[in-house]
């Protein structure tokens, strides 16, 4: 394997490491090993002895293809570090996922992944979601925002995708073909060749008409992406797109780049037509190759779904889909307690609120998400002349008592972590008093006083704009509101509704600071390195503005050599952390909550910040059904 593809397969690791290796690297906190007995790994570093696949690989000609093939036992991890990937066939009739397998951390009261129900699926019903986030466009080039990812993902297909639901590994990212059947990359990293599937269709509906999906199509999206919008940071190194005919398409690099399938894999990348382009619908309508039709939108009610019942990957089980808009939480919390949705956003922040919803609710299922990182953030607008003085950043930190927020928000079990995932860098867990976040990731009130005085703001105003995302977030801006009162910090502002707040954050407004300053989410290193730090990418949010870490952004993103990489990584992990551009809010454990009679669908640890309910819908839609034997649903 060449050495700049060490790291690509694992892409939000340093290099490609086995799932033994990962565990042993403490992603759980100091469980590895118990947890790697439940899974029932074997084998050293470099070979994945799971029984569910079999690997064949042939080289020719400096290029490494890899075939996958799964035998259909409960595990649905196929570990492959070639330089290409080719998909098996998966389409025959009565073909479903695995039944998955539980992975559970002994410590905590809920798994990661836990088995479903060994029975054949279902077809039929409407799953109902209720959502909390809305809409103002639907074109995916636009926008890192809740709606405006989530329609488009039920719709669409990516060029390729990672893999989702119950078999998803819960630890490792396994990138897996969709609209492109298998591709390839040159011994000199330059040229990605992808070939297109030939069963790949557009939907039957006016102005696509069912037609073939082409290369032509994925090369026109993607040029898109590149060159407006939100997600040109992913392009930077891409010199030219070539539909080489209907069903080969070639991205040539400017220059070998550490990064660059990933993003294509995420759900921001997913691929819309021309004729939507050309005739200014897209922000409104959606027609795509994907297992979902777009049958009704209304910004702030709902949007509509039918089944594509021509889908060119699998028959789909769902008869149709729905997302209701109701960001009110105990409206979603009253219409899961009765049946009438089969899931809701943010239902539970905390065991405690989990607790009250299994006294009511008994057989409800429930997961978590391994946290290793905090992606919501303390915005600062870095371009306010208050914030340009690092003591007063630094106060800010210093003023917030973390474990407290823990304690009072989520029962003390959850973490306080930088926003960078710490297993880009390090072996064991970094926790609150960890050395590697610096000297002023801590609570210490008296000291955040003198460095206000020191900076004249003894007096210091800040205006709060959030959205609560969730109860806990607005628990968490409440409780850091009075910790900056106890420093002398006054904090106004408050709640606003979803569209003004993100119409600040998304296109880096920010008037002031927010208690809801959510980062990008991520699918490789470039994204945590580059795309969230560098002062001139989209999605640097918080405006900030460092030579230094530039140019560190800038190295790492060509750097191929991994160790020479963790070492810029670690430049910018320490620099951001000193300066305290963005001081973290402590999170619980995200959990996971689905009626009982929900089959074929499960947001795990997989693709740290990729793989979770508030976007990921489409790429498992079509493997969910709803179980007729069990009682309770409503409508």
């Amino acid at each position: 394997m060449a050495e700049y593809e060490e790291h690509r397969v694992h892409g939000w690791l340093t290099q490609a490491v086995g799932r033994r290796s990962l565990l042993r690297g403490s992603l759980l906190g100091g469980i590895g090993l118990a947890t790697a007995a439940l899974i029932g790994c074997g084998g050293d570093d470099d070979d994945d002895d799971d029984d569910s696949a079999a690997t064949q690989t042939t080289t020719t000609s400096g290029t490494t293809t890899t075939t996958a093939t799964t035998s259909g036992t409960t595990s649905g991890s196929t570990d492959s570090s070639s330089d290409s990937s080719t998909s098996g066939d998966g389409d025959a009739a009565g073909d479903f996922e695995p039944v998955g397998e539980l992975v559970q951390d002994p410590s905590l009261p809920y798994p990661f992944n836990f088995p479903e129900p060994n029975k054949a699926p279902v077809p039929g019903g409407v799953m109902k979601v209720a959502a909390t986030w809305n809409f103002q466009t639907i074109d995916p080039t636009t926008s890192a925002a809740g709606g405006t990812v989530t329609v488009p993902n039920m719709v669409y297909n990516r060029l390729i995708g990672f893999k989702r639901g119950p078999a998803a590994d819960v630890f490792q990212p396994e990138i897996e073909p969709e609209l492109a059947a298998s591709w390839e990359r040159s011994p000199d990293g330059l040229v990605f060749t992808f070939q297109i599937d030939p069963r790949a269709a557009w939907q039957n509906v006016d102005p696509l008409n069912g037609r073939k999906f082409t290369a032509e199509d994925a090369k026109f999206a993607l040029n898109r992406y590149a060159t407006e919008g939100v997600h040109k940071s992913y392009y930077t190194n891409v010199a030219d797109f070539e539909a080489v005919d209907d069903e080969t398409l070639t991205v040539t690099m400017s220059r070998a780049t550490a990064d660059f399938l990933n993003p294509l894999a995420s759900n921001k990348q997913t691929i819309f037509p021309k004729e939507l382009v050309d005739d200014g619908t897209i922000t409104t309508r959606a027609i795509g190759t994907g297992p979902m039709i777009l049958t009704g939108l209304e910004a702030g009610v709902n949007v509509l779904f039918d089944k594509n019942p021509d889908y060119w990957e699998r028959d789909v089980l769902l008869d149709g889909f729905e997302f209701l808009i109701m960001p009110d939480h105990v409206a979603r919390l009253a219409q899961f307690r009765v049946g009438n949705i089969d899931y809701g956003y943010g239902l539970a922040s905390s065991l405690r609120d989990l607790n009250e919803i299994v006294d009511t609710n008994p057989d409800i299922q429930v997961n978590l998400l391994p946290t290793t990182s905090n992606g919501i953030t303390v915005g600062l607008n870095h371009t306010l002349e208050k914030y340009k003085d690092v003591r007063i950043r630094r106060a800010l930190t210093m003023a917030m008592d973390r474990q407290e927020m823990l304690d009072i928000i989520f029962d003390g079990i959850g973490k306080a972590l930088h926003v960078i995932p710490w297993p880009f860098l390090f072996d064991q867990e970094i926790t609150l008093g960890s050395p590697e976040l610096g000297q002023w990731f801590r609570y210490a009130p008296e000291e955040a006083k003198k460095l206000l005085a020191a900076a004249g703001a003894e007096n210091l105003e800040v205006n709060n704009s959030y959205y609560a995302y969730t109860s806990g977030l607005e628990q968490m801006s409440e409780v850091y509101q009075a910790q900056l009162g106890e420093i002398g910090i006054k904090m106004t502002g408050g709640k606003v509704d979803y569209t003004e707040f993100n119409s600040q954050w998304v296109p880096s407004m920010l008037p002031d600071i927010s208690t809801s300053a959510w980062a990008t989410s991520g699918y490789d290193g470039d994204n945590w390195f580059h795309g969230q730090v560098h002062s001139q990418s989209p999605g640097n949010r918080w405006r900030t503005n460092d030579p230094e870490i530039d140019a560190w952004a800038e190295a790492q993103q060509v750097e191929l050599d991994p160790d020479a990489r963790k070492e810029l990584w670690r430049k910018i992990w320490d620099k951001d952390l000193d300066q305290m551009y963005r001081p973290t809010m402590p999170w619980g454990f995200t959990i996971e909550i689905y009626q009982p009679w929900v089959r074929g669908l499960r947001f795990t640890g997989t693709s740290p910040g990729d793989n979770n309910s508030y976007y990921t819908w489409g790429d498992q839609v079509h493997t969910a059904w709803i179980d007729p034997d069990v009682e309770g649903r409503s409508g």
